[in-house]
């Protein structure tokens, strides 16, 4: 967004506070995509697409949130546009590749992998407040659900995650 140097300071308060929430923007589409450049442009997509809008943003205290609905919904976009290459595993196994031998970080594959079993009515509020450090009541108002209701997908997400890691889930609350 910004070409050259000090350009942010050109573009006004809108710029500096849509460049503040890059890094936070560029961890969550990185989540999302699992691949460092669909995630550099799922960002670079929502910047603009927010610059566009600006208009729209009556609370500059409101702007994570907003930008994090952006950049989720410019990631399902790429997907509805196109669709990414697939490659033949057993082609790939056959070469003896040593890549594919490497486990670079075991718990968080397993993590990503557990989380991704979820079923979605779970899997998006707790990757919402987790990774996109949404409150409850932002979650609600994003999903259109009440708050209580946020809370109690949150509380059976955590728990699932705990009995497939085989962990003794937590009781509820009566």
């Amino acid at each position: 967004m910004n070409p050259r140097p000090g350009a942010a300071s050109e573009g006004g308060p809108i710029t500096r506070l849509l460049e503040t929430f890059r890094p936070d923007l560029l961890r969550f589409a990185f989540w999302l995509a699992r691949d460092r450049a669909i995630a550099e442009d799922v960002v670079q997509e929502t910047l603009i697409r927010a610059w566009k809008s600006k208009d729209e943003l009556k609370d500059p205290a409101a702007a994570r949130p907003w930008l994090l609905t952006i950049a989720r919904r410019e990631h399902a976009r790429l997907y509805e546009r196109k669709r990414l290459p697939t490659v033949d595993v057993e082609s790939i196994e056959a070469l003896g590749d040593p890549a594919l031998a490497v486990d670079g970080d075991a718990g968080l594959t397993d993590l990503r992998g557990a989380i991704l079993k979820l079923p979605a009515e779970y899997r998006e509020p707790l990757v919402m407040q987790v990774l996109g450090g949404f409150s409850t009541t932002e979650i609600a108002q994003e999903l259109g659900l009440t708050q209580a209701a946020v809370l109690t997908r949150l509380f059976r997400a955590r728990n699932r995650l705990r009995t497939i890691y085989g962990l003794t889930p937590d009781e509820e609350d009566t």
